[in-house]
């Protein structure tokens, strides 16, 4: 049962990647400038709003991908290595911008809570139906 924990990896990182990037390009079509932000030094208030919806979206995604791997058999050793594999993808993002460190603290510190999260969802909407 070894290849149930292994796809409940890929699909739960999956489905955090294709989440963000899809949230990302809503967010993109409804606020054009919001794929900008990362390449000006100086952050004008409208960008902290937008940046704050970007983070919200991650966490979303984060939870969903935590609802996922459970739902797939996935343990907390799984749920662990999405959640650090997706850091692994923030970390390099974070290499190529650099700007706005607050962001990307919040950003690393949430995924692994936001992951559990929806595993303890999952489990919590499991245990109501019984």
């Amino acid at each position: 049962m070894v290849y149930k924990r292994v796809l409940s990896i890929i699909i739960g990182f999956t489905t955090i990647a294709f989440l963000s990037s899809l949230f990302a390009k809503v967010q993109g079509y409804l606020y054009p400038d919001s794929l900008l932000l990362f390449e000006h030094p100086v952050v004008k208030s409208i960008d902290v709003l937008q940046l704050i919806i970007k983070l919200l979206c991650i966490y979303c995604s984060c939870i969903a991908g935590g609802v996922v791997t459970r739902f797939l058999k996935g343990r907390n050793k799984e749920l662990s290595i999405v959640g650090v594999g997706i850091m692994i993808v923030i970390g390099w993002l974070w290499l190529n911008t650099v700007n706005l460190l607050w962001f990307w603290i919040l950003l690393l510190s949430g995924i692994l809570p936001c992951v559990f999260l929806g595993s303890k969802m999952k489990d919590y909407q499991s245990r109501s139906r019984n």
